[in-house]
């Protein structure tokens, strides 16, 4: 007996295959998607298989070609998923309003108001039409990005050590319409970027990151705003934003449910007993994560070994202050901060720019001692920083 061990969910939307011994897969509001397999579906051979599939998302229902031939065993994983199901017959507006307090609906609102009014924002989907060259860079800066948040939390991301393979596959999978990147720019520089993949009518946000400097924007509220914008104009009903537990996901999300653990066997005594040690070891797994083990295992990993910022800073630090003496400007050396060498800066510039809502393009930087201090001066406010050398 040959047991396939599968991870379901990657299954269904990164490699965008259904197993063979599925007839179809059923979701919202039993909307359904068949199997195309059919011709090379050997059922002899598949009833010998032991079949075990992690990460199957608990709001999906799987229906057999031959429910005779096979058992199956349930176990609930220590896992949730986070997903948004949309209403096809309304509206970005009409969600936003139904699911949320004013007070997040005004902060929402607040983030894009102020992105928009600060920097020249666009947004494009990339969907069936892109270039090699615009893919290329587009993937190399999500790579960035993502190395530079996760050195930051100190967490080790799991899609970087296979991030060639993942390039390699995906441009094609656009070019067919089974995977998207979303980027919102700021001129041309892309500040954030989705990576997505589409599955009938779901779209899976698998792999999203933005420019740190524009945090202080809420830049991961904007995208998942202005994507589901795109959601609702195409007619997708589910927004899947997949397992792991973050604070944007569990805000946005409308249904949290638990992925389960699905072994299929055969009614054989043999199959039987082997079916029996593979569940017993998925049910020992599960506890050993209800426990948190595996993450202290994680979190030991990422302290000895993780990916160092693509700019590591000799001035980390920085301190506000925003009461200055004007006359400090006589001495000063006005810089073009939009200098790639003036990288550093970009941070406290772009939370000035949140804080007077002034135009990017509107305000002057001094250099008051070099390296260290500056000012930046706006229509209606100037703000000293001074930066202090990182001795780690």
């Amino acid at each position: 007996m040959k047991k396939v061990k599968l991870e379901l969910f990657s299954t269904l939307f990164d490699q965008h295959t259904i197993p063979d011994f599925y007839s179809s897969i059923s979701y919202f509001k039993n909307q359904k998607i068949f199997n195309d397999t059919t011709n090379h579906y050997n059922e002899q051979k598949s009833s010998k298989n032991l079949y075990s599939l992690r990460l199957v998302p608990g709001y999906m229902n799987f229906n057999l070609k031959n429910e005779e031939l096979l058992n199956i065993k349930k176990i609930p994983q220590i896992n949730w998923g986070y997903a948004i199901f949309l209403d096809s017959t309304s509206g970005i507006e009409d969600f936003i309003n139904s699911q949320f307090k004013t007070k997040f609906r005004t902060n929402i609102k607040r983030s894009i108001n102020r992105l928009e009014t600060c920097f020249e924002i666009t947004y494009r989907m990339y969907h069936g039409d892109i270039d090699r060259e615009t893919y290329i860079q587009l993937m190399e800066s999500l790579r960035i990005m993502l190395i530079n948040r996760f050195s930051e939390k100190n967490v080790v991301n799991n899609n970087l050590p296979k991030w060639k393979e993942l390039c390699a596959n995906t441009f094609s999978l656009i070019a067919q319409k089974k995977a998207s990147l979303f980027v919102i720019y700021n001129g041309d520089r892309p500040i954030a970027i989705s990576l997505n993949y589409h599955l009938d009518k779901i779209l899976f946000s698998s792999i999203s990151s933005y420019d740190l400097d524009y945090s202080k924007f809420g830049i991961s509220h904007v995208e998942i705003y202005r994507q589901l914008e795109w959601c609702f104009l195409n007619n997708y009903l589910v927004f899947e934003m997949g397992v792991g537990s973050l604070d944007y996901k569990r805000r946005w999300s409308n249904h949290i449910y638990n992925y389960e653990h699905h072994v299929y066997y055969n009614k054989s005594f043999l199959s039987n007993c082997y079916a029996f040690f593979e569940i017993s070891r998925v049910k020992l797994k599960e506890y050993l994560k209800s426990k948190q083990i595996p993450e202290y295992i994680s979190k030991g990993k990422a302290a000895i070994n993780f990916e160092k910022k693509v700019h590591q800073d000799v001035l980390h630090n920085f301190e506000i202050e925003s009461t200055i003496d004007i006359s400090l400007l006589k001495n000063s050396e006005k810089i073009n901060f939009q200098n790639d060498k003036y990288h550093y800066l970009r941070r406290p510039i772009y939370d000035f720019l949140y804080s007077t809502l002034d135009h990017v393009s509107k305000i002057q930087v001094f250099e008051i001692i070099k390296d260290t201090t500056y000012i930046i001066s706006g229509k209606s406010a100037n703000q000293k920083v001074t930066f202090y050398k990182n001795t780690k």
